[in-house]
């Protein structure tokens, strides 16, 4: 009798142990389960972007970027400040349509030489960011202002240069009458001398009085 409740009891115990282990086998399982389903996003997202070093002054600069994320995005934006400035503010970049395209403009002064540095971020929703370019070593794009010919004094250099141009122009063509009229004289001279062996001109030379007009030019 004794030993038949000792069996009971240890078979008894063995359920009981039994019982425990697969309560704690089914009960980490799903967990387990559930664990893996929700997948950590540790990827940055990819920035592509091309730099433009110089351009010509306008009244606001675009700036496009290439953004793509294993997840969803959460925000791309823009951060500037032009030469001279300590801080750097921001624009948030818009989608194109669908496309992976973001675009951002900023206002500038067409009439002003200057650097844009700036950098861009982006921000996936499981906070994970990325950049093109950094806060202490922006990149940068060079705007300069087309030469106006305006000169230091505000003077127009074009305009100086045709009134130069027209004085040179009166001079030029008068030098040109006194070369065609002074080579027709030595060619005058030199028939005489063969032709006339009596001229008035003696062995040391003709002395000849030679009247030019001189031809007005008129400024148009």
């Amino acid at each position: 009798m004794g030993f038949d409740i000792s069996i009971k009891r240890v078979l008894s115990s063995c359920f009981a142990v039994w019982f425990a282990v697969a309560q704690a086998l089914f009960g980490v399982a799903p967990a387990f389960a559930q664990q893996t389903d929700d997948v950590i996003d540790l990827d940055p997202p990819l920035i592509e972007h091309e730099i433009v070093a110089e351009v010509e002054s306008n009244t606001r600069q675009t700036f496009v970027a290439t953004v793509v994320d294993d997840d969803e995005l959460e925000s791309v934006r823009l951060f500037y400040r032009f030469s001279g400035e300590p801080t750097y503010s921001s624009v948030l970049m818009n989608r194109v349509s669908y496309s992976s395209s973001y675009i951002a403009q900023i206002n500038t002064d067409p009439d002003t030489a200057t650097t844009i540095e700036y950098y861009i971020q982006a921000r996936d929703q499981s906070g994970n960011r990325t950049v093109r370019g950094y806060a202490f070593n922006p990149l940068m794009r060079s705007i300069i202002v087309e030469d106006d010919g305006l000169a230091a004094d505000g003077s127009n250099n074009k305009l100086k240069d045709a009134a130069v141009s027209k004085e040179a122009k009166p001079k030029k063509t008068l030098y040109i009458v006194l070369g065609v009229l002074a080579l027709g004289v030595l060619a005058g001279l030199a028939n005489g001398g063969s032709s006339s062996p009596g001229n008035d001109c003696a062995d040391t030379g003709c002395v000849l009085d030679i009247n030019i007009d001189v031809p007005v030019v008129t400024n148009e």
